[in-house]
């Protein structure tokens, strides 16, 4: 007899029926023999009334059940209808266990049958996609879900999304749901009947060959296409300018010549072909990304030479693959190769995870994770780790499945030939252009092994952040966290983690190591005890400089007296890690020496000698913050006193970027162009060319003004009547600010957001506007208020038709909301840097003790350029129309205030009464 499934959903007056919490809605979708046989729904009075929250969340209020019966009278069908039957649901554990209160509550046996919850069956049978609600997962397979949070809606969606999922389980090769099938035990519903009954009957069925995949050494994954033969076309690229409008033409009818485009595609060709440097600010909408692509590519194909872009955003990155490079190739005459390139670490190890499935002692997240993974590799053509959705036990799980450096060769050898990473090196090595981030870039470029030509051709687009990332790639990072979760993951000897699974290897084989484990277990307590010792003092330090409950970043100077007691603990960390690390380096070299060792116990190696290679980093990080700090960088702790242990972590960086960088990184490559929005200051391209230490080095400069006609789309408006924001306290400036903003955001409807410069006065303004209850009909959105990350608040925002948000730092660039979304900026204040932020604090000592000003060669230069990058926020395509507000006077009443006013492509500016202010906007939007 066919397997019957009962597919369910409930809305109820809330979460919890032992708080007399009742159903409203129940509805339930009968499926048999893939069929969906059956519906049933009903409205239930739930003797209580239905909230205004569940009213606006499901659409289901007080009059809709009124009339309805009571659950008591509805038990007994929905009884008989679950009988014998699998239980389903979105999110199964609620829906079960909600139902199966109200049947006790009647007298009546509860659901004790089993079970599939289509979340879970979602994560394993979709690894890849963006989120596993259900109108996610609806929208995805193009399910129709007319009325979301309505029982019959959501039942009947859920039934057709099982379905589908049923479907592509069955399509799996038979080596993966025999994999699928022994992990399923460890799950939290019963798909292992499901795929049991899939596995029964494709074992019943001819064998149905499928050329996609392939199977070795007992994993089936996709086919890879080892073909990655290198482009060798010889194309003229189109000189003139009437050629290159002609050719664009072809595939883009619609194409409109902008002002500068066209040159600027020249330029860049010209500096690959004479190979020299060239710094190019081209302005918002200028349509940059295809002016370098296009030269870019008829350099590489001609010279057989591979052009690297790098870009500092992902959203940036997508951008060109999704969207820029798909219309490169319609307009080219030859085909191209155009691959993404990422760090080492990004790709799955087939050699690992082969060894991985093996394992039999598996938590839920890990055999949810293998679960995924084993899906994913029917589909992927990259093992791209950023392809997968994962848990965060995932991302834990991930680190001993990643390529890295330590994996033994006889673990390796036979992968080599399907070997992801060894695939992305290769179809890199033979690409036209090679796209990847700054991040990525940097640490290629001084890696031993590295894949970026060290004397090549580059294009660095989002340049403005170059010296950021390069800083950061020389500095080092380290968190509470993180370090205490690699310690846990060493644990000790009796806890069953790589400590214990070490010291069983070592009886295995018969190895005796001078260490006892046991003076590696007490010096692991040691360690943990100690360790917490230097964060509740580091925490106990940041508090003394100040009551700020926003994030700060405070110094660490080690020549300060209030620094000995934490160089102290650090002295013992370090000896403490050293000891560690003696054990462990005995223990993996006993275990190295062995000449036959099993393929399980070379995978466990890897283990070993990478969380070697990583308590070998942290002791390294932990002495130079806090024993040998080195003179030429800036250390630093960034700390939130909400969280006064976990919320500190550690930064470091060299104070400036002088010619360190240059030299690190760029002065062998041939030809480097770099280009931005934001490059210049004052028409002089000087204070960026010294961010990177390219004082010396022969450079032609360009810049090409944005084709917006801005005069026409934008209007600046700056109160007349608020004071200047350093003759009164913070807290007075505030208030002003947020009258200000307030009248600003009436006349607006909204579609406001508001940059300011520190985390401290962005909560001020934000519990006032708040407070104020002036703008109850607006939704407010604060960053480090709000839940949710920079991507998570920018959606947000576009999806309320009155939105207001608060931004810092991260807003004043990379936010891209064109049309009516964004209609009002506001600055509150000009973007200098804290003269206490340690960064600037120490490079202006350094500019300072040159016998040099430090507000004229960094301080006004840095905020010039942040600046224009906010204003950049307003204005995104030709027919956008905005407003910007600057709250601070000083950009009217003070000499470098029109250095500010200069920077930005010529406006009105306009001082306003606070009524002027809203009849301004008004007029303008």
């Amino acid at each position: 007899m066919a397997q019957r499934y009962v597919v369910v959903d409930l809305e109820t007056t809330g979460n919890s029926p032992k708080k007399g919490e009742r159903i409203i809605q129940f509805a339930a979708v009968v499926i048999e023999e893939d069929q969906i046989i059956a519906e049933y729904s009903t409205f239930i009075h739930p003797e209580q009334e239905i909230s205004m929250f569940i009213e606006e969340l499901t659409g289901i209020d007080n009059d809709m059940v009124k009339d309805a019966p009571i659950f008591e009278v509805v038990a007994d069908r929905i009884s008989a209808l679950l009988k014998d039957a699998v239980f389903v649901a979105h999110n199964v554990l609620f829906d079960l266990n909600f139902l199966k209160e109200e049947l006790e509550r009647c007298g009546m046996e509860a659901f004790y049958g089993s079970t599939i919850d289509t979340v879970e069956l979602a994560k394993i049978m979709k690894p890849t996609s963006d989120g596993y609600k259900l109108n996610q997962l609806a929208k995805a397979e193009k399910l129709d879900h007319f009325r979301p949070h309505r029982a019959d809606s959501d039942a009947y969606v859920t039934a057709q999304l099982f379905l589908e999922l049923k479907k592509k389980l069955y399509q799996l090769p038979l080596l993966t749901m025999k994999h699928l099938y022994r992990l399923s035990y460890s799950l939290k519903s019963e798909i292992s009947e499901l795929i049991q009954e899939c596995i029964a009957e494709k074992l019943s069925q001819p064998n149905d060959y499928d050329a996609t995949i392939e199977a070795f050494q007992g994993l089936a994954f996709k086919k890879m296409s080892r073909d990655h033969a290198q482009n060798t076309w010889k194309m003229d690229y189109p000189s003139d300018r009437q050629a290159k409008l002609k050719l664009i033409r072809e595939s883009l009818p619609h194409f409109e010549s902008r002002e500068g485009q066209l040159e600027m595609m020249d330029r860049i060709h010209d500096s690959f072909e004479n190979e020299h440097h060239s710094i190019l600010e081209a302005g918002t909408g200028i349509g940059k990304s295809l002016a370098y692509l296009l030269p870019a590519a008829y350099f590489s194909v001609k010279q057989g030479k591979p052009v690297v872009i790098s870009t500092y955003t992902l959203q940036l990155q997508e951008q060109l693959l999704q969207s820029e490079v798909p219309k490169l190739k319609k307009i080219l005459h030859f085909p191209l190769t155009v691959v993404l390139l990422k760090g080492r670490s990004n790709y799955l190890s087939l050699a690992k995870f082969e060894r991985a499935i093996r394992e039999k002692e598996d938590n839920y997240e890990t055999a949810l994770t293998k679960m995924q993974i084993l899906v994913w590799l029917t589909e992927t053509e990259t093992g791209d780790k950023d392809e997968l959705n994962l848990t965060s036990g995932g991302e834990l799980f991930w680190e001993r499945l990643q390529s890295n450096s330590f994996t033994k060769m006889g673990l390796q050898k036979p992968w080599q030939a399907v070997d992801f990473y060894e695939r992305a090196k290769a179809v890199a090595l033979k690409a036209d252009i090679i796209i990847t981030n700054h991040a990525f870039l940097m640490a290629d470029l001084v890696s031993p092994d590295h894949l970026i030509p060290r004397d090549g051709f580059l294009i660095l687009d989002e340049a403005h952040h170059l010296e950021r990332a390069a800083s950061k790639h020389l500095g080092r990072r380290l968190d509470y966290v993180s370090a205490k979760t690699l310690l846990n993951r060493l644990g000790h000897s009796d806890q069953k983690q790589l400590l214990f699974r070490l010291e069983k290897m070592l009886l295995q084989y018969s190895l005796t190591p001078v260490t006892k484990s046991a003076n590696i277990d007490r010096t692991l307590l040691d360690f943990f005890y100690e360790f917490d010792q230097l964060f509740f003092h580091l925490g106990a330090l940041a508090n003394k400089q100040g009551r700020s409950s926003g994030p700060k970043q405070i110094s660490i100077r080690l020549i300060d007296e209030q620094w000995k007691m934490t160089t102290m603990l650090a002295e013992r960390l370090v000896d403490q890690l050293q000891m560690i690390l003696t054990g462990l380096e005995e223990r993996i070299s006993l275990l190295s020496s062995v000449e036959r060792l099993s393929k399980n116990a070379q995978f466990y190696l890897n283990d070993f000698e990478l969380i070697r290679y990583q308590i070998n980093e942290l002791k390294k990080t932990l002495a130079d913050f806090f024993v040998t700090q080195n003179a030429d960088f800036i250390y630093w702790m960034d700390y939130t006193k909400a969280n006064p242990q976990q919320g500190i972590s550690l930064a470091s960086q060299p104070i400036t970027g002088s010619k360190l960088l240059w030299n690190t990184f760029f002065s062998r490559q041939k030809s480097i162009v770099m280009t931005s929005a934001t490059l210049s200051v004052k028409s002089s391209f000087q204070f960026f060319m010294n961010q990177l230490g390219m004082q010396d080095v022969p450079v032609k400069t360009f810049s090409y003004s944005s084709p917006f006609s801005y005069r026409e789309q934008v209007r600046i408006l700056v109160p007349k009547d608020i004071p200047d924001i350093q003759s009164v306290s913070q807290e007075e400036f505030v208030l002003h600010a947020a009258e200000n903003i307030i009248l600003a955001a009436e006349a607006a409807k909204g579609r406001m957001m508001i940059l300011f410069t520190s985390h401290e006065m962005l909560r001020a303004t934000y519990y006032l506007l708040k407070e104020s209850q002036m703008l109850q009909e607006y939704t407010l959105f604060g960053q480090g208020i709000t839940s949710g990350s920079k991507t998570r608040l920018l959606k947000n925002f576009q999806s309320f038709d009155k939105a207001i948000l608060l931004g810092t730092t991260s807003f004043w660039e990379g936010v891209d909301v064109p049309g009516e979304d964004l209609s009002c900026l506001v600055i509150v204040r000009l973007p200098f840097s804290p003269p206490d932020d340690p960064i600037t604090e120490a490079r202006c000592n350094v500019i300072r003790n040159q016998g040099k000003n430090p507000f004229s060669i960094y301080s006004l230069p840095e905020a010039i350029l942040r600046f224009r990058q906010g204003f950049g926020r307003l204005i995104r395509t030709s027919t956008d129309r905005g407003v910007l507000v600057v709250l601070d006077r000083r950009v009217m009443t003070t000499v470098y205030g029109e250095a500010f006013r200069q920077s930005i492509p010529s406006v009105n500016w306009l001082q306003v009464s606070k009524n002027e202010l809203v009849k301004a906007i008004e007029e303008w939007i």
